[in-house]
């Protein structure tokens, strides 16, 4: 039955083909992605050359190393603009003005560059477990504000139908009239699609690490999570590895979650449209319309699908709560699609099981009557 759900899924209703024209579009964004600091990365050879000198923890010897390297380039960068306003004046010949301009501009060039690396050095010298790395890759991959909102209308689309198709056609009735298959089609939808919501998101993330790992770098995983500027007060005790797998499982935690709520909405409201509107108004336009730090104190799974805020706050939604809310979706959608829950209640069903057989009982033959019950009392072979 779960293979025959995927083939539902993936081919008849044409879901292969909105994967993976949504796992091109995400490849596409990821080439538009722009560095964290633009700046930076203009000057990066330049801090890397410095950065090489003090990468690790700050000690005597690095801060006496920065302090006199900024006053010596900040010293070049003041010669050099007293330079410029003098040739403009016209107090410096020009052949005067080249040759200084000749002595101080490459040292110059440098000014920019060291001036990043002497922020993060007023950054790191507030905390002793703060160490010098290069951060831009870090940012730009654990630093995310907003949920992916493809990701989320690509779950609705793909999602709502799995129940909806057969409320439209009346399929319900018939699947919960079904003795031995009745049990196992809200498990068998379940699987599918938190497995495929499950592999989309870990597919994203990892995307996503693949790219920051290429383009930017990321060195220096074992260093702790405050070295990073975005993540300077957070309460977690973290290396950036651990972070990183962190926001990981939350973000997986956070579209299972919005997958098991489409479910939901789709079974409780019965109609295509509705669920579509319903899941659309509940997942991406909260986002829209509110800040992202009024969701930490929900039950939702709008803090998880984002996970910086984590991160960042150190607050959690109750995980328990989370895990009862999910829970209790999941038996509502197995109590109000299948006929198990009968078996509970054997004494009721037999009675209203034997009173037609017993009905029926007379010489002449009857005809054949598929039972279609608006209250799961029947059970067909």
């Amino acid at each position: 039955m779960i293979r025959y759900e995927w083939k539902k899924l993936l081919f008849k209703r044409r879901g292969l083909g909105l994967i993976a024209a949504f796992l091109a579009a995400q490849a596409i964004l990821l080439l538009f992605i722009r560095p964290y600091d633009e700046v930076l990365e203009r000057n990066r050879e330049v801090y890397e050359s410095y950065l090489t000198q003090v990468e690790g923890p700050l000690t005597a010897e690095k801060r006496a190393f920065l302090e006199a390297e900024m006053e010596r380039l900040n010293a070049v960068h003041q010669e050099l603009e007293q330079l410029k306003m003098d040739y403009y004046s016209g107090e410096v010949s020009e052949e005067d003005y080249r040759i200084n301009f000749d002595r101080l501009q490459p040292e110059d060039a440098k000014y920019t560059g060291f001036s990043k690396l002497y922020s993060q050095y007023i950054y790191v010298r507030e905390l002793a477990d703060r160490s010098f790395l290069y951060t831009g890759g870090w940012e730009k991959l654990l630093t995310d504000w907003e949920p992916d909102y493809l990701m989320l209308m690509l779950l609705i689309l793909l999602l709502t139908p799995i129940f909806c198709e057969e409320y439209t056609c009346n399929m319900d009735d018939i699947l919960r009239t079904q003795k031995h298959s009745a049990r196992y089609h809200v498990g068998a939808k379940l699987t599918v699609a938190l497995c495929l919501t499950g592999a989309l998101t870990a597919a994203v993330q990892t995307m996503e690490l693949v790219f920051c790992a290429v383009r930017f770098g990321l060195p220096d995983g074992s260093y702790s999570l405050q070295s990073v500027m975005s993540f300077g007060s957070s309460p977690w005790e973290l290396s950036l590895w651990e972070a990183f797998w962190v926001q990981f499982g939350l973000k997986e935690l956070g579209y299972l979650y919005c997958a098991v709520l489409i479910l939901f909405l789709s079974v409780l409201l019965k109609k295509f449209s509705l669920t579509l509107m319903a899941s659309v108004a509940l997942l991406p336009l909260p986002f829209l319309t509110l800040e992202p730090s009024a969701f930490l104190t929900v039950p939702g799974p709008w803090v998880l699908t984002i996970g910086s805020l984590c991160l960042q706050d150190g607050q959690l939604p109750s995980l328990i709560v989370v895990g009862l809310l999910m829970i209790g979706m999941i038996l509502f959608l197995h109590q109000k699609s299948s006929n198990h829950q009968l078996r509970r209640r054997l004494l009721p069903c037999a009675i209203l099981i034997l009173l037609p057989i017993l009905a029926g009982c007379t010489n002449e033959p009857s005809p054949v009557i598929w039972n279609r019950s608006e209250s799961n009392t029947y059970e067909t072979e």
